[in-house]
């Protein structure tokens, strides 16, 4: 349930003045809601109003849903975003993940209950402290103490990953940089293995996954290594850009950084100097871990939920 306290800010973005009209009327009761027409609109009402949660259109004239979510990213990182989704392109994808953040995407046409649960879990969560280098504007204002502070927790604790990767020549470059950068690397070749290693070793902060062509597995196992470990950072590598699983990246896996495959060596450090910084954030936050919350996975096979009955689970019940 939502801060009784207090009536939590939503402010709804879509071109078409019928939708937001509907929307106010459907969430007036429960939000202080605000709406706009296009993402100019929205910025210049976020500029004067704190909003909690900001649910945008993808596809609007000026500037899309997913170049609203990128900037409100940069200057107001504690509102939380989440994004309406029809019809996507390869770079609106990257940039609602790389750059916006999303906390949620909802597929349209859209159920009530479903924009109501999203509502107020994505309202409840951004009361919690938000990882302030994730903006490029606030890291520049607190760079002396939050860079300090990340980086002696990652002393602390060592820096860990955990990757599942085929392609032999993708391996050896991930080697070479953890090589470079005295980063311990843990290998595994399955969904067992790698939730093995990431329950049994806390210094693991971040995860690369590669999407194979059986992504429904990648993402399963993205969002268990993420509910035995919610402070664990995930980034896929991949050769395709596909909606629905971008989708399903997100609303099951919450994914940190989505890389296209052959890896660029400044895309490849840049994404994992961020996300062991986001992951330091996160161990001394725990109750941040809830603005990147998944839900639950759904159809795994028999063979995975036994392992997560026997492995898993007493993980997540402590």
């Amino acid at each position: 349930m939502q801060d009784q306290n207090r009536q939590y800010r939503v402010l709804f973005v879509d071109d078409e003045p019928r939708v937001t009209n509907a929307l106010k009327a459907m969430f007036r009761r429960d939000y202080e809601v605000y709406t706009a027409n296009s993402g100019d609109a929205a910025l210049a009402l976020l500029a004067d109003t704190r909003i909690d949660v900001l649910v945008s259109d993808q596809r609007m004239p000026g500037m899309l849903g997913s170049e609203l979510l990128a900037s409100v990213s940069q200057r107001y990182p504690r509102t939380m975003r989440i994004l309406l989704t029809g019809f996507m392109d390869k770079k609106a994808i990257v940039d609602s993940i790389n750059h916006g953040e999303v906390y949620r995407f909802i597929n349209k046409p859209w159920r009530k209950e479903a924009m109501q649960h999203v509502l107020s879990e994505a309202a409840q969560a951004s009361d919690l402290p938000v990882d302030l280098y994730a903006s490029k504007k606030a890291a520049d204002d607190t760079r002396g103490d939050a860079s300090t502070r990340a980086n002696t927790t990652e002393s602390r604790l060592g820096r860990a990953l955990l990757m599942i990767e085929q392609d032999q020549t993708v391996r050896h470059q991930i080697r070479r940089f953890c090589a470079q950068h005295q980063i311990q690397i843990y290998g595994t070749q399955n969904p067992q293995q790698a939730l093995a290693a990431a329950t049994s070793r806390q210094n693991i902060g971040v995860a690369l996954i590669e999407l194979s062509s059986d992504t429904t597995a990648a993402i399963q196992t993205i969002n268990l290594l993420r509910q035995a470990r919610p402070e664990l950072i995930a980034i896929v590598l991949t050769e395709e850009y596909d909606a629905n699983t971008a989708v399903d990246l997100i609303n099951q896996g919450q994914v940190f950084r989505y890389l296209a495959k052959p890896i660029e060596a400044t895309g490849l450090h840049s994404a994992l100097k961020n996300a062991f910084r986001r992951h330091a954030f996160l161990r001394e936050n725990t109750s941040s871990t809830n603005r990147y919350r998944v839900e639950k996975p759904v159809g795994l096979s028999a063979s995975l939920q036994a392992w997560i009955n026997r492995i898993v689970q007493p993980k997540l019940q402590k």
